[in-house]
Formats: structure tokens, sequence, C-alpha cells
């Protein structure tokens, strides 16, 4: 824009120009003094050809009223934004906050720092995307040119010139890249749709060369560097850089989206715990390590409810016959009663007292007759009682298949004593 804009150019009778900061394919950075409000601001100035366009124009317009509402520590305010017009040509700019320090591309040309001063930096750079992401926007020129370094230390993103939102759709123009050749995550240069992860792979860039001192890929043209970020795997750090900063910029340099830090707001807490300790590799992140550890929690706790409830339920009694050998009768053990009693159980049943012997007509008398054995349970058991005898009470059949009824006779196997009638024989 060289004879368009110079020091003294007023920009809709506010914004005195005073010196140019920096610039680039899409315009150019002035301090500039606001003499409403007498404050020193930063203006940046769009390329004339970028606001004829019409829908450009509209779009950008909607980025700053976006940025305009973003309030981070770590995110150099909005002021204004307006069209001017300068040496017979409309020209847009914003103006932001002027922020007194040096920016993070100078302080390299001093030399590498070092892993705890890189990893505090990727920390607040990255809690300062994640406020912009939760709103929908993505910078898309994270870069050492946009980082600027406050005299206490502190970092402050700056230029979302070139910004995406959802509510704003894609910025764009015809024949410009709207990334910086050496910071432009793959995806950049593929037509794909324009996500947070984009400005994660540029800040694992930033880290990169933060701790080497120069980018993972160079060319001599854009194109050349392009096809090393889409094609070439990213150079190892030196052997110096400790395990957790190397795994918070390897994971940030993925070539797939899905595969890096999956927000920023998680590449910031994976800084923190690499600053913390530099020995130990960040894992997947609090919220992440905690949902995996309830997932198998939960597995564990549902497989030892399905042991648990197959070993607890009772057996059925096919289940139960399943414990002799195949062909064998299924044998329930016997009752504590029935141990007590002896080796075979006697089912319960009523009998009747024993019948008194009757005098015959020689004086002898008439042996009882034992009573009849029961039969099957199929069938309803009767006694017939014999002229000489009272009659029988019919017996219960049993209740379950057994052994047969013994006599009113004493047993004669050894060892056992049955009676019928109290008292029984010694």
């Amino acid at each position: 824009m060289e004879g368009v804009l110079g020091p003294g150019t007023t920009l809709n009778d506010r914004y005195q120009l005073t010196s140019r900061i920096g610039g680039g394919g899409m315009g150019e950075v002035w301090r500039a003094t606001d003499t409403v409000l007498g404050r020193e601001v930063a203006v940046k100035v769009l390329n004339p050809a970028l606001t004829d366009n019409p829908t450009f124009a509209q779009r950008f317009q909607n980025e700053a009223r976006a940025m305009a509402t973003l309030r981070h520590p770590g995110v150099v305010d909005v002021y204004d934004y307006g069209v001017a017009h300068a040496a017979e040509r409309a020209v847009s700019f914003l103006v932001m906050e002027y922020v007194r320090g040096e920016s993070l591309d100078k302080a390299l040309d001093r030399g590498p720092l070092t892993p705890e001063h890189t990893m505090r930096l990727v920390a607040e750079v990255a809690d300062a995307l994640s406020a912009a992401h939760a709103q929908g926007i993505v910078h898309r020129d994270v870069k050492p040119g946009n980082l600027l370094l406050r005299p206490d230390g502190r970092v402050a993103l700056t230029d979302f010139g070139i910004a995406h939102s959802a509510s704003a759709g894609q910025l764009t123009a015809t024949g410009a890249m709207l990334c910086s050749a050496g910071y432009c995550a793959p995806e950049m240069a593929t037509a794909s749709d324009v996500t947070p992860s984009v400005d994660v792979y540029a800040l694992g860039v930033v880290a990169y060369e933060c701790l080497t001192g120069r980018l993972p890929f160079s060319g001599d043209t854009p194109v050349q560097i392009i096809y090393k970020h889409l094609h070439q795997a990213a150079p190892t750090l030196p052997d110096d850089v400790p395990p957790g900063p190397r795994a918070v910029v390897s994971r940030a340099l993925e070539k797939t989206p899905d595969r890096r830090w999956a927000t920023a707001a998680e590449m910031a807490e994976a800084a923190r715990r690499a600053l913390a300790d530099p020995r130990a590799v960040p894992g997947p992140g609090r919220r992440r390590a905690l949902l995996g550890a309830v997932t198998v929690a939960a597995a564990v706790l549902a497989t030892a409810a399905v042991v648990g409830s197959l070993w607890l339920r009772p057996a059925t009694p096919q289940e139960q016959s399943n414990f002799f050998e195949p062909g064998t009768a299924s044998v329930a053990p016997p009752t504590v009663r029935e141990q007590v009693k002896g080796k075979q159980a006697v089912p319960p049943a009523k009998t009747s007292p024993t019948p008194k012997a009757t005098p015959t007509a020689g004086g002898q008398p008439t042996t009882p007759t034992p009573p009849a054995q029961p039969t099957p349970p199929s069938a309803t058991p009767t006694v017939v009682p014999t002229p000489t005898e009272e009659p029988t009470p019919t017996a219960e059949p049993p209740t379950s298949p057994g052994p047969e009824e013994p006599s009113a006779e004493p047993s004669s196997t050894p060892g056992e004593i049955q009676c019928v009638r109290e008292p029984c024989p010694s």
C-alpha cells in the first residue's frame, strides 16, 4: 500500500498514524493516536484490494464485531472498526490495544527459548485461543509476529485480521492463502473446513521454533513449504529437550487433526504439566483420563455382577444331575434328621397300634398280621383287614419314591433297632 498511507495520515478524522509497526500480504499495522480519547492504539489496515470486495468487507466487519466481544487477558482488545478513504482508495481497518513490549519474532532473533519459558508461553497462548474458540473464532494466523510479549513477561495474542468464525463464514480472497506458509496446518491447503485444530498446529510450530530457533519446514517458495507440511514428518527436537515438552510439541504437529491435542485447553493443560515436571510425558488430560478410568471401572463392575449372579443362583434339578456321572440317578443328599436315624431315611407314615391277639377256640392266641405294604404313589394304598384283626387306617403314600415301609417286626439288620410301639425293646 505504498503511497496510500503514511505517517500523519488520519483515518476518519480520529486515528492519526504515527509509525509503521509491521506488514504483510493482508495489510499493515500502524502505531497511531486516538485523537478523541487521547491514547495510543494499534491500527490494522487491510489491503485496498480486499476492501474493494464487498463480500470480504462484510465478512471482515462481522469478524470485528465478534472479536470485540472477546475479553481475555491473553487477547489484545479490539476497540473499533471502520472504512476510510485515503488517496482516493477505500481501506478497512481495525483499531486495537497497543501493547508495549516486543513481538516474539524479535525475541527469537536473539536465540531460542528454554523449555520452561516455551511451555509457559504455550500455556498462555493456548488459553487465549481456547477463549476465542469458545466463541467460534479461529485465529488462523498464529505465529511469533502476532504474539506480543508484555513488559511483565506475559504474552498477548493479536491480529485477528484473517480470523474465521462459524457465524461469519470463511474469509477468503481469490489467489490469497490466508495463513503464513511456515505455520500453516496441512488441511489449510486441501480445502478442508477450518477448525480450531489449525491453531493447535500453528502453536506447535511456534513451540518448535522457540525450542530450536528455526522452523520445522523451510523452502524457497511458499508452495514448497506447504508441500512439506503435507507430506513430511516434522524433524525431531534436540536431545536436550525433556520428554514433557517434546511430547507436547510432537502431538501438536500431527498431520491428522484428530491425532493432535483435542482442544487448545487440553494443550494448555499438557504444557503446564510439562512445565511442572519436564521429565514426565503428559497424558491425554485429566478429563479424558478420568473418563477412561470410569469406563474401565464400570466394565469391571458389570462383569463382577454377571459372574456373581451366576455363582449365587440356585442350581436347577437338571443342573444338579450334572454333578453325577452320565446314566446315574440324581440322589438328593440326606437331611440332618435322616443322618441321625441311620443310613436310610424312613419316610413319615401313620401306623396303627399293634393289633391284639384274639383267642381261638383252642385257646391259642392268633398271631397278629403285620400291616400291608403301601402301594406305589400312582395308586391309592389300602389295607384289607382280616376277620381276626381290627381295621387298619389307610396309610398315606410317601411324598417321594424311597425304600419300602418297614414292617412291625423288629429289623434283623445288626446295629439297628426299629419299633412301632413304645416301649421299644432294648
